[in-house]
């Protein structure tokens, strides 16, 4: 379900290929989940790095986007994104959000964590850095989302919240990018409690260690929501920090998830 696509070459960037969903594309809804390879960002932030916040270079970093963009077709002012605040509420993105912070992080939609629009042009993206990037797409109705799912949006009911927001779960589809997997994702009885009271059987204990696992759980609140397609990519950012940014390995940048419908 999931192909990888390169980059094609351009001054000043790096190699670097995007993970894509060619089913959906198939049918006008075009997806890059981004690593952190193929832009001009330099160390510590090498080389894709999509965050304004990171410390990096807004020049650069707007550079990167415009990248990542032009592989799904879309425009720099078409980028839409969020403050990202582990929360759950879902916003439908229009023609007065579009371009919400794509030049800077003060401008974008405030405290959200999960984006979706039907309107065709509009780019919406979601950062990560371990955190679970998950795509909805409805073919028949023409609807694409994007949401960011950490251990409190998770518990706190996101996907819920993006699957209802978009009309429900009928004719939906779900996609599951890279992140942080079970195998890395070491947390405390702070964590795991409530995880488990909230999402069920989403901790495994390994060398006496409770670990989290987020791939589970955003399985699981997809089956809850009636979400009944879904397609894991399970890639682990942690394990794979030479090919993504990882917050648990101490990267600085933050990749991303872009999601737009063809005119």
């Amino acid at each position: 379900m999931f192909a990888w696509r390169a980059f094609p070459r351009e001054p000043g960037a790096g190699p670097g290929a995007y993970l894509t969903v060619p089913e959906l594309a198939r049918h006008g809804i075009l997806v890059a989940f981004t690593t952190r390879h193929g832009g001009s960002s330099r160390t510590p932030f090498e080389s894709l790095n999509l965050s304004y916040v990171s410390g990096d270079d807004g020049d650069v970093v707007r550079t990167n986007r415009r990248r990542v963009l032009a592989a799904v077709g879309g425009q720099i002012e078409s980028w839409t994104g969020a403050r990202q605040v582990h929360g759950a509420r879902t916003v439908r993105v229009g023609a007065e959000e579009r371009g919400a912070g794509w030049d800077s992080a003060d401008r974008a939609i405030p405290d959200a964590d999960a984006l979706w629009t039907d309107s065709p042009d509009v780019a919406v993206v979601v950062l990560t850095a371990d955190c679970v990037p998950v795509v909805l797409a409805s073919v028949l109705r023409r609807r694409v989302g994007v949401v960011h799912v950490g251990w409190k949006g998770l518990i706190g009911g996101v996907i819920r919240s993006a699957v209802d927001s978009m009309g429900g779960p009928d004719g939906l589809s779900a996609y599951i990018g890279p992140s942080i997997g079970p195998c890395c994702y070491e947390v405390g009885p702070d964590v795991a409690t409530p995880a488990r009271e909230r999402v069920g059987d989403v901790v495994r204990i390994a060398g006496g260690r409770q670990r989290l696992d987020l791939w589970a759980g955003s399985l699981t609140a997809l089956a809850s929501a009636g979400v009944k397609e879904v397609w894991p990519a399970a890639l682990c950012t942690r394990c794979e920090r030479d090919r993504f940014f990882s917050n648990r390995a101490g990267s600085a940048g933050r990749q991303g998830v872009v999601a737009r419908l063809a005119s």
